[in-house]
């Protein structure tokens, strides 16, 4: 048996039972004059060598008649789908094959669904989607496992790229953009060129607007349903698919860190709600969280959603309206208060919350409800109440109330405690109750709520609360994550801009970040910008609104203060700090979410190169693996270092100027290291002018960014070495 034969492979990795049925069916079409084969996703599974038990024959006559055959041989019933000539065929132990007749398709306009006419098998295969969904094997005994590839699906396979039959593939059905998006983070695929300038002029030609939006949910269901669901939904928002279905569909960068924060959950340990949260229907719900309201409702119109995500979006705009002010205030909510709050939300909800909210107090509270106080019931029951002489009615209700907040607030932990309480709530009910239902109405209505009330303030006497801390105000203004505030932006994928330079001065100084010299910082911070144009590097007008947003604050420090009298003066410095708190406690996140991400980048099938994802975005391949304990300050120091070495120009005569590119840098830089393995980022220099050493930086710059060498620096303040990807 030779391992790459396809028919070898055929036998060997179909479980017995699938062998011996589709040996009975090919033997079955012999009989009938005709060729039997199976086809589509199985076929290529097993060559992939993943299991796939959905059996899919397509058959050269009539399928209906041959699947009433089968039904005869083998038992079972049948079911016909005419309009696609497909049928199902239902064994007694439940097993189903889909049989088809071998088709042609035509498209009567793009996006339609296709008119079916019986053709041969190879006709029948090129309608098909991909090269890797176009192969067959014969089912016939002559030619058991005989592979049919006519298009090379097999070759893309070993590939591993994923290739259009024909150019109007995505005109023809634009669904397709969604699944070889699938198709590609499923399999370890990388899009072939050529598919991929069909695939992007399709996004930019909108498409998918002649498909149904019930076709659309599908295909998004199906990829929000993976088993690794956020690498194909980023390249759904790199590339533009989801707002070439939905205009103005185009969520914010934070919604990657909610999404990767869900899988998380959804895989971890942690109580996430009861029932469990439905994976796709919280990541479809984090997709329009970002979104206006009147977003949100052109989408689910658009993709005819079904009465569960309208009922989710709606919950959504009702938390952010109504819970997620309390949720976010400073002081802490009593866990009966949450409770109330949180109660009459779907547990998709509230994991949205929490993976939206990450490291805040709202993503703590969700989760304590979540693991804590959801499920939390008292012991007694109505009956019990009403053998106490409590009257059936509204009150019955209110002091099950009152018992299960004290359960929650930890009031009463025992069955006996809570029926101390309730024999107490039952007499004052009793004893207040007058001759008329009146007047028994409103004894009912006080006296529970006042109970209740003033068990919540003992509890919070008890209670710290940090509004009353002293040093709450160096504490930075937590911000709800929920709420669309533009406050000021923060890159979560590169981490540059002003308050990174900021937080990276602080540090090198060693400067408390709540004490911050202004004077130090400002000198600095324009020495940066200064040599940022010195070296013709784009520089962003947000680092020269910063430089006026520091000298601004050192001119308020040094004028005098009018404050009432007694009124504390505020310092100028806290709105900064805040910031600067706040984008410190993103960058920490970040990294964690990077060393998961570290984590996930080392499981792929066998066989794949992991940068055959680096096509999921234009950054995909993760620079921080490439700059290890290398900031980009700290190659900008190395240049600066670099340029100072290099003496004032004197123009005593005129010479032609010898042109450096970044290109002739990359492959001098790449002959180098592969040469040398690695060498000092000094060494990359040489002893050229002031040109060439700028090109030669961003040509180094360009390769750590292609992964193909990263930058270490093994001590502090240490030589930066510049090493070839592969060399540990």
């Amino acid at each position: 048996m030779h391992a790459d034969d396809p028919k070898d492979l055929f036998l060997s990795r179909l479980p017995e039972p699938d062998l011996q049925l589709l040996r009975a069916l090919g033997a079955l079409a012999d009989e009938r004059g005709t060729t039997a084969y199976v086809v589509g996703g199985v076929v290529r599974d097993f060559l992939l060598g993943h299991p796939n038990y959905d059996l899919d024959v397509v058959v050269e006559t009539d399928a209906t008649d041959f699947a009433e055959a089968a039904a005869t041989l083998l038992g079972g019933s049948v079911k016909a789908h005419t309009r696609f000539g497909t049928v199902v065929l239902v064994l007694p132990e439940g097993r189903k094959v889909d049989l088809a007749t071998a088709r042609s398709e035509v498209y009567e306009r793009p996006g339609a669904l296709p008119t079916v006419t019986p053709g041969t098998m190879e006709s029948d295969l090129k309608r098909r989607d991909f090269t890797v969904n176009s192969m067959a094997v014969v089912l016939n005994p002559d030619g058991f496992g005989t592979l049919l590839d006519p298009f090379g699906g097999r070759r893309d396979l070993g590939e591993r790229v994923l290739r259009v039959l024909t150019d109007v593939s995505f005109e023809d059905d634009p669904t397709r953009i969604l699944r070889g998006v699938r198709f590609c983070a499923r399999f370890g695929l990388s899009i072939e060129p050529v598919t991929e300038a069909l695939l992007r002029r399709a996004v930019d030609e909108r498409r998918t607007g002649t498909v149904s939006g019930e076709r659309l949910q599908n295909e998004l269901r199906l990829i929000l349903s993976g088993d690794d669901p956020w690498p194909p939904v980023f390249r759904l928002i790199d590339w533009g698919i989801l707002p070439s279905m939905v205009e103005g569909w185009e969520p914010t960068m934070a919604v990657r860190a909610t999404i990767v924060e869900i899988d998380r959950l959804l895989a971890g340990t942690d109580d996430i709600g009861d029932p469990a949260p439905e994976r796709w229907l919280t990541l479809f719900a984090a997709l329009l969280q970002p979104l206006p309201p009147v977003v949100r409702d052109r989408v689910v119109e658009r993709l005819s959603t079904g009465r569960r995500v309208r009922r989710l979006v709606g919950e959504l705009a009702e938390f952010e309206r109504d819970v997620l002010p309390a949720l976010s205030a400073d002081e802490n909510p009593l866990p009966s208060a949450l409770h109330k709050m949180l109660k009459r939300f779907a547990s998709e909800t509230l994991l949205l919350a929490r993976a939206a909210a990450l490291a805040s107090p709202i993503a703590e509270r969700v989760a304590l409800y979540s693991s804590r106080l959801l499920g939390t019931a008292t012991e007694l029951t109505g009956n019990d109440l009403a053998r106490m002489g409590v009257p059936e009615g509204e009150a019955v209700g209110r002091i099950l109330g009152v018992l299960l907040d004290a359960r929650l607030d930890g009031e009463v932990s025992s069955v006996e405690e809570e029926r101390t309480l309730a024999r107490g709530l039952a007499e004052t009910l009793t004893q207040g109750t007058g001759a008329d239902s009146v007047a028994g109405e409103s004894t009912a209505s006080n006296v529970v709520p006042e109970a209740q009330e003033m068990a919540h303030e003992e509890l919070l006497e008890e209670r710290p609360v940090a509004a009353t801390d002293p040093d709450a105000a160096s504490v930075p203004e937590q911000k709800p994550v929920l709420v669309r505030r533009p406050i000021y932006e923060v890159r979560l994928d590169t981490f540059e801009g002003p308050l990174d330079l900021l937080l990276h001065l602080i540090r090198e100084h060693e400067i408390d970040i709540y004490d911050i010299p202004l004077a130090i910082i400002t000198e600095q911070y324009l020495e940066y910008i200064s040599f940022m144009e010195s070296v013709d590097l784009a520089l962003a007008g947000e680092f020269l609104e910063m430089a006026a947003t520091l000298i601004r604050i050192k001119v308020q420090m040094l004028l005098p203060k009018e404050t009432d009298e007694g009124q504390e003066e505020e310092d100028p410095r806290q709105q900064l700090v805040r910031k600067l708190v706040e984008y410190k406690q993103f960058k920490e996140v970040a990294g964690a979410l990077s060393s998961k991400e570290e984590e996930r980048r080392e499981h792929f099938p066998r066989g794949v190169d992991p940068r055959s994802y680096a096509d999921l975005e234009e950054e995909e391949v993760d620079t921080a693996e490439f700059l290890r304990d290398v900031t980009l300050f700290d190659l900008v120091d190395g240049l600066r270092e670099v340029l100072s070495r290099v003496p004032e120009r004197v123009d005593v005569h005129s010479v032609d100027l010898e042109e450096f590119t970044v290109d002739a840098q990359i492959d001098r830089i790449r002959r180098a290291v592969s040469e040398r393995g690695s060498m000092p980022f000094t060494e990359l220099f040489g002893a050229g002018g002031r040109s060439q050493m700028i090109a030669t930086f961003m040509a180094l710059l360009e390769l750590i960014r292609l992964g193909e060498v990263k930058a270490v620096q093994t001590r502090n303040f240490g030589d930066i070495e510049i090493m070839a990807r592969a060399e540990e």
